[in-house]
């Protein structure tokens, strides 16, 4: 029976039903153009990572395992001077990376630095 079960989840996970959880690091780099510091707070529907604050040309990094129904995310708040903005992070959808690393700018998050995928923030 124990073989049953095993064959049935492998054949659910072929055809994207469950996915076997996947260690991914999210890192996020302050590239602000205005040389200030930044201001994130970080959540998915299970975990508030609470406020950090990033200075100039640092970087604040987090870990997880995605779930196994493909449903992972995480999602940030970004604050700095008088501007507040906020990004899905990591979205299991669009993100296939097992180390995500984003350079934030004013006209958005940057996967991969400034000349990798730029995105504009998510509207209000």
């Amino acid at each position: 029976m124990p073989l049953l079960v095993i064959l049935l989840l492998t054949t659910s996970s072929v055809g994207g039903a469950f996915n076997f959880p996947k260690h991914t690091a999210v890192r996020i780099t302050n590239l602000l153009e205005s040389n200030v510091d930044l201001t994130v707070h970080c959540k998915s529907n299970d975990n508030d990572l609470g406020e950090h604050t990033i200075r100039p040309r640092e970087e604040y990094e987090f870990d997880f395992k995605t779930n196994i129904f493909g449903t992972t995310l995480f999602f940030c708040g970004f604050k700095w001077s008088n501007e507040f903005h906020w990004f899905d992070v990591f979205r299991t959808n669009r993100d296939d990376c097992s180390s995500c690393f984003w350079s934030i700018i004013e006209a958005g998050p940057c996967l991969y630095g400034v000349d990798g995928i730029c995105y504009q923030w998510n509207k209000h």
